[in-house]
């Protein structure tokens, strides 16, 4: 037999009582390791805002609209000014990026600081395609926020959504990426941030406290009736990622604005009709109605009667959608499209133009008249303008926790 074998050592019995509060003291240990990290974590987030908060401002627009004389009257209602409210955030000292949603049609822009200070702005560029407006605030000077190096954001990455509401108070928010959505030419981001309405333009911070995105906003328009709204905060936003927003904003800096690409084709809805009675068409493509002689869709061989139904590896579904993705792809790349004709399928590569509209017709709206009876129009929005200071200066003399 091995010595080994042969030694009998006493075993001790541990009391239950014992391994409970082993147990216990472990358990605890770990909560507080989590509760630890949770705080540490708040403690990130607030430095984070905490050191970005001065880059990021409200923004608020301004025009007059007056109702059209009719025939039995002879002259309209009173002129009205009205103001939309948005986010911006800096990238130079004198220049402030914010959705092009806010300040389009805008007549004077007005921006506040975080500590108080008002500023007018002027449009160094806008695109409505990918609703960016970059605003220059020459009697300012503020902290610009970088934009994010290296990998895209991916989904589960932490975000820190800072912004502005329609009052200017100072909004927070943290979430996560939870979804990444590509479109041709564009990529999108689904945050499971808080969207508090005035958050169209408003930043979303990676953990380093770079600009990661720029949120788009939530859906419904951000005009201000009375001076405040009664809208509640949403659940998940949606942003616009670096890799897409960085050549946008450089093209606005040095352009003015941004190059889209043309196909040359008119296009209209073309659906099927549902199997069941009453149920809503299926929406099945773009029929061509139209081909301009020597664009690319005339070199391509698209003719009137076709119904195209991909481009550039994505399922066309309306007419809307084929125009936005032309849009954004830009000029010079080369996509790939799918049509039928008389139920056969062709497809084939072509290399975009450049669009010569600077706005697209059906996204540029009703323009009111700048020059009509100017100097009433003036007036009207410098006395708006200045409530617009009082009120900023008054609500950030007043005292209250910000939303987070």
């Amino acid at each position: 037999m091995s010595v080994l074998r042969s030694i009998r050592l006493p075993i001790r019995r541990v009391p239950a009582t014992a391994l409970l509060v082993f147990g216990l003291g472990f358990a605890l240990a770990g909560h507080a390791r989590a509760q630890g990290t949770l705080s540490a974590l708040q403690t990130d987030v607030d430095e984070i805002a905490r050191r970005a908060r001065p880059s990021v401002v409200s923004v608020f627009a301004a025009r007059t609209e007056t109702t059209p004389r009719s025939s039995s009257t002879s002259a309209g209602d009173p002129p009205r000014v009205k103001t939309r409210a948005g986010s911006g955030v800096a990238i130079e000292p004198d220049l402030v990026l914010t959705t092009a949603s806010v300040v389009l049609q805008a007549e004077r822009i007005l921006i506040g600081t975080a500590n108080g200070l008002n500023g007018e702005a002027t449009v160094v560029g806008v695109d409505p395609v990918f609703n960016l407006a970059l605003l220059r605030v020459p009697t300012l000077r503020l902290p610009p926020l970088v934009f994010a190096k290296g990998r895209a954001a991916r989904v589960g990455d932490w975000m820190i959504s800072l912004g502005t509401s329609y009052s200017a108070q100072p909004t927070q928010s943290l979430g996560n990426v939870a979804q990444r959505h590509r479109e041709p030419g564009q990529w999108l981001l689904q945050l499971t941030n808080t969207v508090y309405p005035g958050n169209s333009g408003a930043a979303a911070l990676n953990t380093r406290g770079e600009l990661a995105a720029l949120v788009q906003g939530e859906l419904g328009s951000p005009d201000v009736v009375g001076g405040a709204s009664e809208r509640r905060a949403g659940g998940n936003s949606f942003a616009m990622p670096v890799e897409t927003l960085r050549p946008a904003v450089e093209s606005l800096k040095r352009e003015g604005r941004v190059r889209h690409g043309y196909l040359g084709v008119t296009t209209l809805a073309a659906s099927l009709e549902s199997d069941r009675e009453g149920g809503p068409p299926t929406p099945i493509g773009a029929r061509v109605v139209g081909v301009i002689s020597g664009g690319p869709a005339f070199q391509l061989g698209l003719k009137a009667g076709d119904l195209i139904v991909a481009y550039d590896g994505e399922r066309v579904e309306t007419p809307e959608q084929l125009a936005r993705w032309v849009l954004a792809t830009p000029p010079g790349r080369k996509v790939t499209l799918v049509w039928a004709r008389h139920d056969i399928g062709y497809s084939g590569n072509i290399v975009l133009r450049e669009s010569s509209d600077r706005v697209p017709q059906w996204l540029a709206g009703a323009d009111p008249d700048p020059q009509a009876d100017r100097p009433r129009r003036v007036a009207e929005l410098d006395r708006e303008m200045r409530r617009l200071s009082k009120e900023l200066s008054r609500i950030k003399d007043q005292s209250g926790s910000p939303p987070r």
